[in-house]
C-alpha cells in the first residue's frame, strides 16, 4: 500500500511504466470533467473508471480485494476514509473472480485507514485488503478516479 500526494507518483519507480498516462487522464478530467464510467489507457493493462458518489457510513460497508488489478485510488473532489488490512488475515465471504476481479470479505478488524483528500492517492495492491467510500466526518459527495493496474506491470506486482 501506498499513499501519497499525486505530484509525487514520479518517486515511485513501480509507477514508471503508467505515471504519465494516468498524470495525462488526471489533467483532461480536471479540464474537460469527462463522464463517469470506464476509460481504456492501456488496453487491459491500465484503465481508468471515473466515480461520483456519496460517501457512506463504515458499517455498510466491506473490505475488498482483487486478484487481476491493483487500484490506484486519486481523490479528485470531496475526502473519504480508506479502511486497510492484510488480504490473507480475512476471511473471504463472496469471490467474485475471476469475471469481476473482486473478493469482499467478512467483517473483521482492520489495520487503520488513509484518508484521502483533494490531490491525494491510495495504491493497494491485490494482497492489500481495503474499505473505500467510507465517510470521513460526515456523509459528503466525492469525485474519485480508480486507475486499475494489471497485475503483469510493475506496480502491481509489489
Amino acid at each position: 500500500m501506498i499513499f501519497d500526494k499525486i505530484e509525487n507518483l514520479d518517486r515511485y519507480r513501480e509507477f514508471a511504466e503508467y505515471g504519465k498516462l494516468i498524470r495525462d487522464f488526471i489533467k483532461q478530467d480536471k479540464s474537460e470533467y469527462l463522464a463517469e464510467g470506464r476509460y481504456e489507457l492501456d488496453g487491459e493493462n491500465l484503465f481508468a473508471l471515473v466515480q461520483t458518489y456519496e460517501t457512506k457510513d463504515k458499517d455498510d460497508a466491506q473490505m475488498e480485494s482483487h486478484r487481476k488489478y491493483a487500484d490506484l485510488q486519486f481523490m479528485e473532489e470531496g475526502e473519504e476514509r480508506i479502511y486497510v488490512d492484510f488480504a490473507d488475515e480475512l476471511e473471504v465471504e463472496e469471490d467474485r473472480t475471476p469475471i469481476q476481479d473482486i473478493l469482499f470479505y467478512k467483517k473483521a478488524g482492520d489495520h487503520g485507514f488513509n484518508i484521502l483528500t483533494e490531490g491525494t492517492f491510495g495504491y493497494y495492491a491485490p494482497q492489500d485488503a481495503h474499505m473505500p467510500c467510507i465517510k470521513n466526518k460526515e456523509k459528503q459527495n466525492v469525485r474519485k478516479i480508480v486507475f486499475k493496474i494489471a497485475g503483469d506491470c510493475p506496480a502491481a506486482r509489489q
